[in-house]
């Protein structure tokens, strides 16, 4: 029962890490460039989640070889949290040197993916490692999924900083579960934690044509969807500055001569019910829906919710996923096999990508919601059987160290995609999603010539 508990917590440990991420990344690029950031400044803040992880994964990897896993999950679930109300306290403060911070941070802290693994290692016994691993997988794919969701109800109910504050309660609920449940792993005879690969493996495991090939797809999709992640909001909703496709906004409406006494000022983020101004006759004004604040030129107010929106929006892509990835996966590789996924998925990616920049208001949120939803299933179909056709073409042997090299592949995918997208979409706010669109459809193309049958026979 006890061990039971433990995979709970380290379950929900990793999960809430993802979940924290998935939170707040939709909107963070936005609240950077609303601040004024370039496109490259906003994609370095982004990027350094991913970067701080893959740096920091190590050291806290031995320091749990030396004092143990439960002080290290303990620390840097603490850390967590903090970095979370560390956004928050950015976001209300629009401080970019505070969402900074706040990334680098929650990076760090959430680098302790490796320690979650081997805290399951040492509690189960080889024969059921590998299914027990799984649990690590399935909480990496949900927190990605409900992140967004959670974000948007964040967001809807509590304003700017929302998500910032949801995140951190999250990550506050799990420290206590872990400080009162979770107990030690790590005995004299447990084995280290398994190091993040090195160039030498790298090279090892990429000189297999088959798992080169397998690889170098799941790098292109990853980044083609970091791209999209980075910057959907921003296309979706903009600034005030520089609008985006979308606007949605309700209007502050008075009474028949009626003047506001206490004026709110333009650029204020406010939530639904909060009171906003006060009028002539002593009425209070209670915010219609959860926005931003703007003073139109004939003197009127509106309060714009399209960032609102745009959270939503991405909310949706990620239930879609769900959706595939939880119920329909299985089938279809029974019946059309997994190339024939990765090279289908692939495509509706790039074709949707194709065609996301160019929904607006003219052409109405129901075509958008179409091709998101394309664009949601596509990316559901690939993943797990590109994953799948790379553990079969993997030795048994070798099995830990293939994974390990895809999963750092993936990362590099995750550093370099926000600079590339948000830096290109400076030049032209389309051009990320045209570029992106061709590196899917063509890495769809190599995947029909080159992706073969398994062999896990072959030595890398």
């Amino acid at each position: 029962m006890a061990k039971k508990t433990s995979l709970l917590v380290i379950f929900l440990t990793v999960f809430i890490d993802l979940v924290g991420f998935g939170i707040v990344l939709p909107i963070l690029p936005l609240y950077i460039k609303e601040l004024g950031a370039s496109g490259l400044i906003a994609g370095a803040i982004v990027a350094s989640y991913s970067l701080m992880q893959a740096i920091f994964s190590p050291f806290w990897g031995g320091l749990s070889d030396r004092i143990g896993r439960r002080p290290v999950l303990l620390l840097s679930t603490a850390g967590a949290c903090i970095s979370y109300s560390v956004f928050a306290l950015g976001c209300i403060n629009q401080s970019i040197l505070l969402l900074l911070l706040s990334r680098v941070a929650a990076g760090i802290c959430g680098a302790n993916l490796s320690v979650a693994s081997a805290y399951i290692a040492d509690i189960t016994p080889p024969e059921d490692r590998s299914q027990r691993m799984g649990l690590i997988g399935m909480a990496f794919g949900l927190g990605f999924i409900l992140g967004p969701v959670l974000g948007a109800l964040g967001m809807t109910y509590f304003g700017v900083s929302g998500p910032g504050w949801l995140a951190a309660g999250v990550c506050g609920f799990n420290l206590i579960l872990a400080f009162f449940i979770l107990g030690e792993s790590r005995k004299p005879d447990s084995d280290p934690v398994e190091p993040p690969p090195r160039l030498g493996q790298m090279r090892r495991v990429l000189r297999h044509p088959q798992l080169r090939g397998l690889i170098g797809v799941f790098f292109m999709a990853t980044f083609c969807f970091t791209c999209f992640e980075s910057t959907f909001a921003v296309l979706f909703a903009g600034t005030k500055d520089s609008p985006g496709n979308y606007t949605f906004s309700s209007p502050i409406n008075l009474k028949e001569g009626e003047r506001m006494r206490s004026e709110i000022y333009d650029g204020l983020e406010i939530r639904k019910g909060e009171p906003i101004a006060i009028t002539s006759q002593g009425d209070s004004i209670k915010a219609s829906s959860t926005g931003r604040v703007e003073q139109l030129k004939n003197g009127g107010w509106i309060i714009d919710d399209t960032k609102t929106k745009a959270y939503w929006l991405m909310a949706f892509c990620g239930i879609i996923g769900a959706i595939v990835q939880g119920g329909f996966i299985g089938p279809l590789v029974k019946v059309a096999g997994e190339k024939i996924l990765i090279i289908s998925g692939l495509f509706f990616v790039g074709l949707s990508l194709s065609f996301i920049p160019y929904c607006n208001d003219k052409t109405g949120l129901p075509l958008l919601i179409i091709v998101l939803s394309i664009f949601a299933i596509g990316s559901g179909v690939y993943r797990a059987p590109t994953f799948g056709l790379i553990s079969l073409n993997a030795p048994d042997s070798q099995q830990g160290e293939v994974m390990g090299v895809t999963q750092s592949i993936g990362s590099l995918a995750r550093i370099i995609g926000p600079l590339f997208a948000l830096g290109f979409m400076d030049i032209k706010p389309e051009l990320p999603y045209l570029i992106c669109s061709g590196i899917a459809i063509i890495t769809a193309l190599f995947g029909f010539k080159f992706i073969g049958s398994t062999n896990n026979s072959a030595s890398p």
